[in-house]
């Protein structure tokens, strides 16, 4: 699987032919790579709790979603699960400040992952 992280766009690479940029493609550089370590792109995701207001908002819930894709690619399914229940309960709550919630969602995560029991 290969992966994307750039300011736009965290996430698994959504081009469908692997031999490089299309001719009308937007991407002016190939960006997709080897998706991050679960444990780096959890500590990434709570790094942009901090900006998780308005247009952050929006950033970290599809960042958060993003990351649900890759514990569920690790085999960690109760991790997933809280990370998209944390990205639905931000959905919900657009017009709150959330990040109290989010810390705490983020530690439910972490806790949730098999390699650390």
């Amino acid at each position: 699987m290969l992966w994307v992280d750039h300011s736009s766009y965290f996430g698994p690479d959504r081009r469908r032919k692997a031999g490089g940029l299309r001719i009308r493609e937007r991407r002016r550089e190939n960006l997709a790579g080897r998706p991050p370590a679960l444990n780096v792109a959890l500590r990434q995701l709570r790094m942009h709790v901090l900006e998780a207001r308005g247009p952050g908002l929006d950033r970290f819930i599809e960042r958060a979603h993003s990351t649900a894709i890759l514990a569920q690619e690790n085999t960690e399914l109760d991790a997933a699960d809280a990370l998209t229940s944390l990205s639905v309960f931000a959905a919900r709550n657009r017009e709150k400040d959330v990040r109290p919630a989010l810390y705490q969602g983020l530690d439910r995560a972490h806790a949730a992952l098999s390699t650390y029991h």
